[in-house]
């Protein structure tokens, strides 16, 4: 018999960070709140903990290696040597093998109607340049992103309301993709709003430079003023192959990427 697995749709709707997490021998060390802090999860060196997961919104945030995002992203920062089908597989697995660490989640079938869990609703409120928002401004100055910003991000001011309708604030630096979401950064998550997607910026038909992100574009465009090729950036790992299809149309073009950045092979 073939087994089924959990789409990826559906792995964020019934599946949360924190059980997963509990389900790999991880507890939080402190709580507060929403927020649950952890130690060692993407890193096995570290003297304070790091990894952050808001139960609330269902999203997580790593300090030390400044990632973020949903399950999937987290399975992919996780199992790095995996792509996006596998990790939907991995997953699915774990709470087969597991079933009480899922109990109150209740893992169904795909094709079975259940209760939402904790799926917020962002809500873009108004975007301004840079530089109006102190608090943002003093957030990337201290990360040395202040000077190659100006011009380049917006501040994007939103909110989220839960399932109960409880409405909540936030503010913080961003750029659009091209599926009209928002990327954002702050001091404490970035991630994206709305749909994902990568960020395509127009240059020289014939070349194309290919970024992981877009602050790794954004140091390499500080230090190469001049025009240069068309810009292509990922924003997410998830979409290596969707690139790669992208960029066999240009004659010449070039990676430019983090250390830290896969690219899955199709």
């Amino acid at each position: 018999m073939k087994t089924s697995f959990l789409s990826a749709g559906s792995i964020k709707e019934q599946v949360t960070l924190s059980r997963l997490i509990a389900c790999l021998g991880y507890k939080p060390t402190k709580s507060n709140g929403d927020e649950q802090l952890y130690l060692n999860v993407l890193r096995t060196d570290e003297a304070k903990p790091t990894f952050l997961v808001n139960t609330q919104l269902d999203v997580w945030y790593d300090r030390s290696t400044k990632k973020s995002g949903n399950i999937i992203d987290f399975g992919l920062a996780y199992w790095p040597e995996l792509n996006s089908d596998q990790i939907s597989e991995k997953i699915s697995q774990l709470f087969t093998t597991y079933p009480q660490l899922s109990a109150s989640t209740n893992l169904q079938p795909v094709g079975r109607k259940r209760r939402a869990i904790k799926i917020p609703f962002y809500h873009i409120q108004e975007t301004r340049p840079v530089g109006c928002n102190t608090e943002i401004t003093d957030y990337l100055k201290s990360e040395g992103l202040w000077e190659m910003t100006i011009g380049h991000l917006k501040e994007v001011y939103y909110y989220v309301v839960d399932e109960k309708h409880r409405r909540k604030d936030f503010f913080a630096a961003g750029w659009q993709n091209e599926n009209g979401g928002w990327e954002v950064i702050s001091k404490n998550f970035s991630g994206s709003l709305g749909r994902k997607g990568m960020t395509f910026i127009p240059g020289k038909e014939n070349s194309l430079a290919l970024f992981d992100d877009y602050l790794n574009y954004l140091s390499w465009k500080y230090k190469n003023k001049l025009p240069g090729p068309s810009i292509l950036i990922l924003n997410s790992p998830e979409f290596s192959i969707a690139a790669k299809k992208r960029a066999e149309k240009f004659k010449n073009v070039v990676l430019i990427m983090n250390e830290s950045f896969k690219v899955n092979n199709p």
